[in-house]
C-alpha cells in the first residue's frame, strides 16, 4: 500500500472506519460491548448504537486502538509510512508527515511497535540451519574535550583563537546535550555502557531478537530452548564462552572469528547483517535510544525483517489493531 492508494481507497474518515470494521467483525458491523448485529448507522461522530444493549461505541472500542483520539485514516497513513522505511522512521518525520504534534507522534510510533510485536510472539520454532548472535547497542564515545595539546599544535592553534575572538568570534560551546567522553571506553562484549541485545535467526528465514540483561549461558540457553527446535536444527554460533556448552541440547557448531569468519558455509553472517540493519537504523534515524524503549525498537526491525518477502505487513498491522484486549467481547446478561 502506498500513500496515493490510500487516499485513493479511504477519501474520508468513515471510509476508513468501515474498513476497520470489516476486519473485526466482517461484512456485518456488530456492537462491540454485546456482539449483537442489530446496530445503527455511523452517526455524526462515526459511532453506532446497539438496539439491544442501548449502548454506543465505535469500531476500536476494546481494542488495541481503544481510546485513540486521532482519526483512523491518519492511523491508516501513519502505517503506510513506517511500513515504507525499512530503517525506521523518526517521531519528527511522523509529526512533519502527518501534521500531529510531536508527542503524539512519539507515542503513535510505539503503539505501531507494540502492533508489530504481537507478531513476532507467534513465530513457530527454528529447524533448519540457524544462527545466534550478539551485539550491543549505545552511542559511539567521542574523544575528550580540551585534550593537553602540546607543541607546535597547542601554539597554532591558540594564537588563531585569540586573534579570530578580538574580531569577535565566540567559540564557547552552545548550550545543549553534548556527547558522551570516555577515553577509556571498551567495545563489544567488554563494553559497561551499552545494552546486549542476542539475536537467533533462520537462514532465508525469520529472526528473533531480544534486549539481555546479562549474557550468561543460562539466559543464552532458555532463549535457544524457545525459540529453536533442538530435534532437527543446526545451531551455529562463535566461540564465546556463553555458547560453549550448547552442544548438550542441540546439533552446535562454532566458527572462531580470530582465525576465519566463514568455512565452508559455516558462519554467522546472516545474523550479523540483521545487526547492521539495525545499528544504521537506530543511528541514522533515531540518532538515541533508551534502555527502557529498545525493546520496542527491536520489535520493529524484527517485524520488518521477517516480513521483507511479503507486501502484507499494512494489512498486518489494521488486523493486529483490531484485535481484543481481553478476548471476544461479551455478550451483556
Amino acid at each position: 500500500m502506498t500513500l496515493p492508494q490510500l487516499v485513493e481507497a479511504f477519501p474520508t474518515e468513515l471510509a476508513a472506519i468501515e474498513y476497520f470494521e470489516i476486519v473485526r467483525w466482517g461484512e456485518k458491523p456488530r456492537c462491540p460491548y454485546c456482539n449483537s448485529t442489530y446496530v445503527s448507522a455511523p452517526t455524526k461522530d462515526h459511532r453506532r448504537t446497539c438496539k439491544m444493549c442501548a449502548r454506543n461505541g465505535s469500531v476500536t472500542v476494546d481494542t488495541q486502538l481503544h481510546n485513540t483520539r486521532l482519526p483512523l485514516r491518519t492511523w491508516l497513513m501513519a502505517f503506510v509510512l513506517v511500513t515504507d522505511a525499512k530503517k525506521g522512521i523518526s517521531a519528527k518525520q511522523l509529526e512533519r508527515n502527518l501534521g500531529i504534534h510531536y508527542e503524539t507522534a512519539w507515542k503513535m510510533g510505539h503503539q505501531i511497535r507494540a502492533l508489530m510485536a504481537i507478531e513476532n510472539k507467534e513465530l513457530p520454532p527454528f529447524d533448519n540451519i540457524v544462527e545466534m548472535d550478539e551485539t550491543f547497542v549505545g552511542g559511539k564515545p567521542r574523544k575528550p574535550n580540551n585534550p593537553v595539546l602540546m607543541g607546535a599544535t597547542r601554539t597554532r592553534i591558540d594564537g588563531k583563537l585569540v586573534q579570530l575572538q578580538a574580531e569577535g568570534y565566540d567559540f564557547r560551546p552552545l548550550k545543549g546535550n553534548s556527547a558522551a567522553v570516555d577515553v577509556n571506553v571498551k567495545r563489544g562484549r567488554g563494553s559497561q555502557k551499552k545494552t546486549p541485545v542476542v539475536g537467533i535467526v533462520e537462514r532465508d528465514g525469520n529472526v528473533i531478537a531480544e534486549v539481555m540483561k546479562t549474557l550468561t549461558h543460562a539466559n543464552l540457553k532458555k532463549m535457544v530452548q524457545k525459540y529453536v527446535d533442538g530435534e532437527d536444527a543446526v545451531l551455529i554460533t562463535d566461540t564465546y564462552k556463553g555458547y560453549s556448552r550448547f552442544d548438550k541440547i542441540i546439533e552446535h557448531v562454532q566458527i572462531d572469528h580470530s582465525v576465519a569468519y566463514s568455512y565452508k558455509g559455516v558462519n554467522t553472517n546472516t545474523i550479523e547483517s540483521f545487526w547492521a540493519i539495525i545499528k544504521r537504523g537506530i543511528m541514522g534515524q533515531y540518532h538515541q535510544v533508551s534502555v527502557k524503549y529498545l525493546p520496542n525498537y527491536i520489535s520493529e526491525f524484527v517485524f520488518k525483517y521477517n516480513n521483507r518477502k511479503d507486501d502484507d505487513m499494512f494489512e498486518t498491522l489494521v488486523a493486529n489493531a483490531m484485535l481484543t484486549k481481553v478476548g471476544p467481547p461479551k455478550r451483556l446478561s
